[in-house]
């Protein structure tokens, strides 16, 4: 088999609920807007992978999500990383934190027992909207946006998603659906 690049993510629904901020940072010199139908939030990034591993991938997620059932998210606020002064990942929040990061960690240490190499970045609870090449000017981008509530959803599963990396970008499909 051959190697796929893979990360698990939270699918953001009402990905339309995000138009505002994507189509204001569309205007601020220097920042690339992520597709909006690509967002979510990343529970663990894989990276490449041998493609005779999903099954594996699927087990470890299905076991840290085990005795979790559905929760709400709410996708609220604006942020960068490192921060807001030196942006170089533009971001809207969702919480809670705490539940989603206990089913990053909870993954991340199934992972690690299968012998799958992540990602082991502590996780922090967002939706990445843009990605800035230099300096860029945001602070009218956090004014406006920065304590808006966009959205709010019941995550009632976890996916396993595929990314073919292009020139003209990313696309990312669903390799497997598990259900909280």
């Amino acid at each position: 088999m051959s190697d796929i690049r893979v990360f698990i993510s939270i699918e953001i629904p009402d990905k339309s609920s995000l138009d505002g901020p994507i189509s204001h940072l569309r205007g601020v010199k220097g920042v690339r807007t992520s597709p909006p139908e690509q967002v979510h939030i990343t529970l663990r990034f894989i990276g490449d992978v041998d493609e005779s591993r999903v099954d594996d991938i699927e087990d470890c997620v299905k076991r840290a999500a085990k005795g979790t059932g559905p929760f709400e998210v709410v996708v609220s606020g604006a942020g960068a990383f490192p921060k807001r002064e030196r942006p170089s990942v533009v971001w809207m929040g969702a919480s809670p934190q705490k539940t989603m990061a206990s089913l990053a960690d909870a993954i991340g240490r199934n992972l690690q027992a299968a012998g799958i190499q992540f990602d082991t970045k502590p996780f922090k609870s967002h939706i990445t909207v843009g990605r800035c090449r230099g300096p860029a000017d945001l602070s009218g981008f956090f004014d406006r946006f920065g304590d808006t509530e966009f959205t709010r959803f019941t995550c009632g599963e976890i996916l396993v998603m595929r990314s073919v990396l292009s020139p003209s970008g990313a696309k990312h499909t669903v390799l497997r659906r598990i259900k909280l």
